[in-house]
């Protein structure tokens, strides 16, 4: 069964990822990602292999490389994050085709809750274990919608809220409304122990224009993502003011920040956005005294 809707979105990562994985000066390895992309049953033709070229390019497939660069430095800021300030559970919200169970060297002891509809799971499930990976965690895999309830359902599945948690908000605020976005971080910052952390993707706010619902419409067609239908076109919260609001010490970081970390510079039109609302989130809710 092909992966539809908002799932298509988790595929363009995948990839990206392989994308980035195959190029000369990669930050990000993922021998998975092309696997997982092949095996989606989605039509769109995603490239998944480096072009030697790529100024010779259409204008369309250089865009696709200029995304695959920027998902390349978010994947590997990430990873870095939380192999840098390791804690006893990881939850991915959202983990889409997310391959980290198996790619980090993560710490002895270290469980991994990656929650996603049963859908996606289902095809990572079956492509890594098909490629004989292996974990490098414990793995807990959730099937969940995060615009319902779902804090009850990972609690179920062995979270334990009383243990220090890194949450990881990847791509997802994007494809939330407002309000939904809003309960997403509430229900992470109730379920946070002290000593836990979060590292958090933006959601820039978009303004519904007919003009910016057109160009979503053609991004739609022309890579059969939903992005005309997921994409929040209402201000977004603020998650620094929320996390800070709750005690959590919160700190900025933006896309160009990340160019200059990684020595990766993104051509205009790369995702940072002009009034700053782009890039990541970094919070710690203090341990106990």
């Amino acid at each position: 069964m092909a992966v539809e809707g908002v799932g298509v979105t988790s595929v363009a990562v995948a990839a990206a990822r392989a994308l980035e994985a195959s190029r000369p000066d990669s930050l990000v390895t993922d021998p998975w990602a092309a696997a997982l992309v092949e095996r989606s049953g989605v039509q769109t033709p995603f490239p998944t292999e480096w072009p030697s070229e790529p100024a010779s390019l259409p204008a369309w497939d250089r865009s696709m490389l200029l995304g695959a660069s920027y998902i390349g430095l978010r994947t590997r800021f990430i990873d870095d994050r939380l192999l840098a300030d390791p804690l006893p559970q990881v939850v991915t919200l959202g983990s889409g085709l997310d391959t980290r169970a198996w790619r980090l060297d993560w710490p002895e002891g270290t469980t991994v809750f990656e929650l996603d509809s049963a859908e996606v799971i289902a095809l990572v499930d079956s492509v890594l274990a098909s490629c004989d990976a292996r974990l490098g965690c414990r793995r807990v895999a959730v099937a969940a919608d995060v615009t319902a309830p779902w804090a009850a359902t990972i609690v179920a599945q062995g979270f334990i809220p009383s243990q220090p948690t890194h949450w990881v908000l990847e791509g997802l605020l994007p494809y939330l409304s407002a309000h939904d976005q809003a309960s997403v971080l509430d229900d992470v910052i109730h379920l946070s122990a002290p000593g836990s952390a979060a590292v958090i993707e933006r959601a820039p706010a978009l303004e519904d224009t007919p003009e910016t619902r057109e160009r979503l419409r053609e991004l739609a067609l022309a890579t059969g993502m939903p992005m005309d239908e997921v994409l929040a076109l209402t201000s977004p919260p603020d998650p620094a003011a929320m996390l800070s609001a709750a005690g959590w010490v919160v700190s900025d970081l933006t896309v160009a920040d990340l160019e200059r970390r990684y020595r990766r510079p993104l051509s205009a039109g790369s995702p940072a956005d002009s009034k700053g609302r782009g890039g990541f989130v970094i919070a710690q809710r203090p341990p106990r005294d």
